[in-house]
């Protein structure tokens, strides 16, 4: 039988928390970015364009009587580049509903693979409502190319490209 005494507990208590601190920290500060929206590629009509909500989404889930943290790095894909530039231009709102979307989820609802799916899902539809409310962008429309090219317009699909629950 092995004894503590209450430093041990107490030193052994602090690391634990100071590990969980670092971890969060770490995976917050890892996320990289290849966005569309920085001095990288050229968005381009007609061809699939990325771009990333940054920073990561950190939010607390409900687990029982305790709380966790689950984290999601979010990309964006659109054919549009006006879509792309109103996500650049509304990046407060669309994070704002994003967040009271994802924040204090029952951990059951996040779990497993359907359950992601349908949370993707839920989230591309409130950043569809959310450009259509802010920049008058309909994703359930086409537009076409000088080339003749049509091509959706608005946002297509949200990519979880982190997705921690800790």
């Amino acid at each position: 039988m092995q004894v503590y005494n209450l430093k041990t507990l107490c030193s052994r208590h602090i690391i634990q928390k100071l590990g969980k601190i670092l971890l969060l920290s770490l995976m917050l500060s890892s996320t990289t970015s290849y966005a569309a929206g920085s001095s990288g590629p050229v968005i381009t009509n007609g061809k699939a364009n990325y771009f990333t909500l940054e920073p990561a989404f950190v939010v607390n889930i409900i687990d029982g009587s305790s709380m966790r943290f689950m984290q999601l790095a979010i990309d964006l894909m659109s054919m549009d580049s006006l879509a792309i530039q109103a996500v650049q231009d509304h990046r407060a709102p669309i994070r704002h509903e994003l967040l009271m979307m994802f924040a204090h989820r029952d951990i059951a609802e996040v779990m497993g693979l359907k359950q992601r799916e349908k949370l993707r899902q839920e989230a591309l539809e409130k950043i569809q409502e959310t450009l259509a409310k802010y920049a008058e962008i309909d994703s359930s429309g086409t537009a076409e190319t000088e080339e003749g090219l049509k091509y959706p317009t608005g946002v297509q699909e949200v990519l979880f490209t982190n997705f921690v629950i800790q």
